[in-house]
């Protein structure tokens, strides 16, 4: 949105990719419920999906073939017929947390339309959704559909503002605005909404986090650790007014994602569905050279013979690290290093199984490191497991927002 923009709009039907080509998909299931609703569209001719709802896509000399409506085309289109309808289409196999150790398949359901194509020999699908619908399924597929309303409600305004936002755009070649998973805002579909996620999200419609007349880039993740971090330590770029690093606290100096203010063994209750149940305001691990060693080669294509030092070079005010360099010796025993100038390249490159968080303490043990950390994502804006805490401890939603995002408010762009 540009600068000279105004702040007033219409609700806009958005695109969403649910299967990209790094998922290698050749063959798509879905199952289509209350078919009188969707009319499917190939590159000839309409098709009627009340004859069959479970329905295996494939392709076929360089074209999309299903069987069951005896269908050959470039491209289909699964259109739903009536903006507000609850029909909906269930994919089956989709991958979750693509690349985070977290990984694995589902199965979900989604209003709106599909879209399905073929780019680099694999299938390629996106799901075009009017974007007040698509926003009641983020709030319950990056948390859990039990939390409290005042939750729901700073989930799904900030969700919009980064959509609306969305000054990444790291799918507009592949045609879409952004993805189903963690790299953007994570989208599992209506499979876990509830009357109670509806009405929070619906309280909120149209509205979104500003600063200066501006939407507001309002970036988020799991666990801060206790101390959210600055947005220029995570992405290039100039420092963000609103993106600033905070204490997670505001009385009794006891962070709001702490083990203190809530306790860890109760977090499956609220957080996704597909997160893992742990620890994610202190953690540990310890990592073999072996398998730091295997997992730079498998990244970078760095062939490392021993390592000698892990050495953070830079660390923001959250003690996550920035840069971070690794000395070793190569195949001639000769002294080299690897510089990794971001907190993703460091989670990515040091384990294979992705780590919570740069934000650790490095302990040197018998045949690797042992690694003391804390928090759970890149720590910018707001903490999810903090504002959750927040809202069981009756916070309201603007106080939430105002906490986690300063010198900002909320403005409504459409009704």
């Amino acid at each position: 949105m540009s600068k000279n923009q105004k702040l007033t709009m219409q609700e806009p039907l958005i695109k969403i990719g649910l299967v990209l080509p790094e998922d290698s998909m050749k063959v798509l299931t879905i199952k289509i419920f209350k078919p009188n609703s969707f009319l499917i569209t190939g590159s000839e001719k309409d098709y009627d999906p009340k004859s069959s709802n479970k329905l295996i896509f494939k392709i076929k000399n360089e074209m999309i073939s299903c069987k069951e409506l005896n269908i050959l085309s470039k491209e289909i289109k699964i259109k739903n017929k009536y903006k507000e309808s609850d029909a909906k289409i269930k994919i089956y196999g989709l991958t979750a947390g693509r690349g985070f150790h977290w990984q694995k398949e589902i199965s979900a359901s989604y209003w709106g339309s599909l879209i399905i194509k073929i780019y680099d020999s694999n299938l390629l699908v996106y799901n075009e959704i009017f974007l007040e619908q698509y926003l009641m399924c983020v709030s319950t597929s990056e948390m859990s559909e039990k939390c409290p309303t005042e939750f729901l409600k700073a989930q799904t305004i900030i969700a919009r503002s980064w959509f609306l936002a969305n000054k990444e755009k790291k799918h507009s070649s592949l045609g879409f605005d952004i993805c189903n998973d963690d790299c953007c805002q994570r989208y599992h579909g209506c499979n876990h909404i509830s009357s109670h996620s509806i009405k929070s999200a619906k309280s909120t419609r149209g509205k979104v986090l500003a600063h200066k007349g501006m939407i507001c880039d309002a970036r988020y993740s799991k666990s801060c650790g206790g101390i959210s971090e600055d947005y220029e330590n995570v992405w290039q770029g100039e420092p963000v007014p609103y993106l600033r690093s905070i204490n997670d606290y505001i009385n009794d100096k006891t962070p709001f994602c702490s083990s203190k203010k809530i306790d860890e063994s109760f977090l499956k209750n609220y957080i996704g569905n597909v997160d893992e149940n742990g620890k994610y305001y202190r953690w540990q691990i310890e990592l073999s050279k072996k398998g730091i060693i295997k997992n730079v080669y498998k990244t970078l294509k760095i062939k490392i013979f021993d390592i000698t030092s892990l050495v953070p070079m830079k660390k923001g005010k959250s003690a996550r690290i920035a840069k971070l360099e690794i000395r070793y010796l190569n195949e001639l025993n000769k002294n080299k290093s690897i510089i990794l100038n971001s907190e993703y390249e460091i989670r990515k490159v040091l384990s294979k199984d992705f780590l919570f968080s740069s934000a650790f303490e490095i302990e040197e043990v018998k045949d690797g490191y042992l690694l003391n950390g804390r928090g759970w994502g890149h720590g910018v804006g707001l903490c999810q497991i903090g504002a959750l805490s927040m809202a069981l401890e009756k916070y309201d939603h603007n106080q939430i927002l105002s906490h986690y995002y300063s010198n900002t408010n909320i403005i409504s762009l459409y009704k």
